[in-house]
């Protein structure tokens, strides 16, 4: 994919939280975005490692959504882009930048990769259907963009998203919160040329059983049965076409 200028003028910032044993990985994910001058910052959930101690701006247990609300505030990230970075994502096709250039020209607001379709090696790397990725697809317009374990913030709706809701604590539900944006007219996405695989198992440090048994009450409270209910794909982009078939469209200006 030819690296060209995400949005002329916007800035990229890249944020995350690490545990020292994802170090590494991390790096490595993050190269592309770093080579491509974008800012970044993390928080380290226990220990900072040396080759982060630069970009880490703390350190110490939390949770994901009130820690990334302190990583932007302490980095000052406050416009442009923004990318959201589990510690335990790898990508299996293309990388950060190809990501955050394809929302561009896509003119999508809130988006994420698509979910590797290899599921052979890591079981729970796909916990919604509609993320996995989908052949002939460049990116598909959605009603649905997962909190984790990658997602990126548009400049125009920016200030509708963050400061994230801090009281979901982990992310259980925000996925609700952006369907209610999308109804507004929030541009959500997925990018099928663009697969990411998530390595860590959900729930594996907190009560996954709890926040599930939360998050079907809540579904059902604003009258969803299920998941499916508020994940539809709207429109494709597909490889022969141009430009995506939403983009001549009116979208809010940042």
């Amino acid at each position: 994919m030819a690296m060209t200028d995400v949005h002329p003028g916007s800035p990229v910032g890249v944020v995350g939280i690490y545990r020292k044993r994802n170090a590494a990985l991390v790096r490595e994910t993050v190269a592309p975005a770093v080579a491509a001058g974008w800012s970044t910052a993390w928080w380290a959930l226990d220990e900072a490692d040396e080759r982060l101690a630069e970009t880490t701006v703390g350190e110490g247990p939390g949770a994901k959504l009130p820690l990334l609300n302190e990583i932007v505030s302490r980095a000052g990230l406050r416009d442009g882009w923004l990318v959201v970075l589990d510690d335990d994502a790898v990508f299996t096709r293309g990388d950060l930048v190809d990501l955050v250039e394809l929302c561009g020209q896509a003119g999508l607001d809130l988006a994420q990769p698509a979910r590797s379709d290899d599921n052979s090696i890591h079981e729970f790397n796909v916990a919604h259907p509609i993320t996995a990725a989908r052949r002939l697809s460049r990116a598909r317009r959605t009603t649905f963009v997962e909190v984790g374990p990658i997602f990126v913030i548009g400049p125009g709706w920016r200030d509708r998203i963050v400061p994230f809701p801090a009281e979901r604590g982990m992310g259980w539900g925000v996925e609700l919160d952006w369907y209610a944006l999308h109804q507004e007219g929030c541009r959500l996405g997925i990018v099928d040329a663009v697969r990411v695989e998530h390595r860590g198992a959900p729930g594996a440090e907190y009560d996954f059983e709890r926040q599930v048994t939360r998050m079907h009450a809540e579904l059902r409270e604003r009258g969803f049965e299920g998941w499916n209910d508020v994940q539809t794909t709207l429109a494709v982009w597909r490889p022969w076409q141009r430009v995506a078939p939403w983009s001549g469209r009116s979208v809010r200006s940042s």
